[in-house]
């Protein structure tokens, strides 16, 4: 076939395509710094790596299976650096005891590397705010069947308690992906993501009223720092003064209120907007806080309206990430286990931007991982799949068909 744009063969199965978008020096360095090979002679960090990142992205329930089916794919896998089939105890150890931080540290050099192309504008928040400023946060939890990191909520009456993680994630509005985690047990309360949490200068800030914690607003003030997020039911609060707000028939009240708190140093307040606005489609009533006093009212309202993103990031890597069944016991081990989804995760964001969003992203790692082996080229093949089909299917099927009827 002539070469070109529909030239569709690769000269790599598909799952050495998605592992070169890792850099070997990136990967190389990350190995050396971190000492991810100094007490291991059995399973090479490189091994460690391959193994873990076809297990949870193909969704392999045990240690077991995801060594049977590597074992198939061995000689694949060879040019990549993987020298040796790898064994159920060794992987076992190597969960348990290689750091987790390792592959935290491979998270975030691989989105230094890839920030700038992240990048996307096509969120609409009234043109008044670059979305770049926007950093929204939430957190979300991972049921574990065993008691190892403390999970939420009261024990059971019967049977014993589950354990559970919770992912905090800070992510920017235009790039899709975090830029800040943090794993902790479920019952972790979500004001200490506040306390480690950097937000950037001339940052905005969105999040649920969950995390409303005022001496950090008075902090955040203070420091050319943002935020946007729902008032809580029981805030007590006085009216300082009222806003025109007769320009917008979805916004009921622009106020500027002063919230009362308490802390060690006894009572205190802190000066903010309240934006009450009107959901047009639902008719809810929805109460903002912020101190953002330069902006249009329905600008707020708009803030807030799209941290929906990070609902939908954490629904995406758990629906196309094995994070449901962990291959270790060991808190180490599932650490690894959820670390390995978020660098799978930014991958095939990555790759998605790529193709230009061609196809759903849920589609484009099914397709991925139901097809390691094949030598197509998966970028190709998603930008271009009919011509695939035209130039490729259709071809082979003509010959099968004409063979088949004159075999007879």
């Amino acid at each position: 076939m002539k070469q070109g744009k529909h030239n569709f063969l690769s000269g790599h199965p598909i799952i050495a395509q998605l592992l070169s978008l890792i850099p070997k020096e990136i990967f190389d360095d990350v190995v050396e710094q971190q000492g991810a090979d100094r007490y291991y002679k059995k399973l090479k960090m490189k091994d460690h790596f391959i193994c873990m990142f076809y297990a949870v992205l193909t969704r392999n329930g045990s240690l077991r299976e995801v060594c049977k089916n590597i074992g198939l794919i061995i000689l694949k896998l060879i040019p990549l650096g993987m020298k040796q089939l790898p064994a159920r105890s060794p992987l076992s150890d190597a969960n348990r005891r290689r750091d987790h931080r390792i592959f935290s540290t491979l998270y975030f050099r691989l989105f230094m590397y890839y920030k700038t192309s992240l990048g996307s504008n096509w969120l609409d928040i009234g043109g008044e705010v670059d979305p770049g400023r926007v950093e929204v946060f939430d957190s979300t939890t991972v049921t574990l069947f065993k008691d190892i990191l403390k999970g939420a909520g009261r024990n059971p009456i019967e049977g014993d308690k589950k354990g559970g993680v919770k992912i905090f994630a800070k992510m920017n509005l235009a790039e899709g992906v975090p830029n800040f985690i943090c794993i902790r047990p479920a019952a972790t309360n979500e004001n200490m993501f506040l306390k480690v949490m950097e937000l950037p200068e001339y940052g905005i800030a969105v999040f649920d009223k969950g995390y409303n914690r005022y001496a950090s607003f008075e902090k955040w003030d203070s420091s050319n720092r943002y935020f946007v997020t729902r008032k809580k039911d029981n805030a007590r609060y006085a009216v300082v003064r009222d806003f025109d707000c007769s320009h917008s028939e979805d916004i009921v009240k622009d106020q500027l209120i002063s919230l009362g708190y308490r802390d060690k140093c006894g009572s205190r307040t802190v000066e903010v907007r309240l934006v009450t606005y009107i959901d047009p489609e639902s008719g809810e009533v929805l109460e903002f806080i912020t101190n953002l006093k330069g902006l249009d009212a329905l600008t707020i309202a708009l803030l807030y309206k799209n941290r929906w993103v990070i609902e939908v990031l954490f629904k995406q890597i758990k629906q196309n990430f094995e994070l449901k069944y962990f291959l270790s016991d060991s808190e180490n081990g599932i650490k690894i286990q959820i670390w390995v989804a978020l660098i799978l995760n930014l991958l095939f964001t990555v790759l998605h931007k790529r193709i230009r969003e061609a196809e759903d992203f849920s589609t484009m790692v099914m397709v991925a991982a139901k097809n390691l082996s094949s030598y197509v080229s998966l970028e190709k093949f998603l930008l271009y799949s009919e011509a695939y089909f035209k130039t490729i299917f259709q071809k082979d099927l003509q010959k099968v068909q004409t063979e088949l009827f004159l075999s007879g």
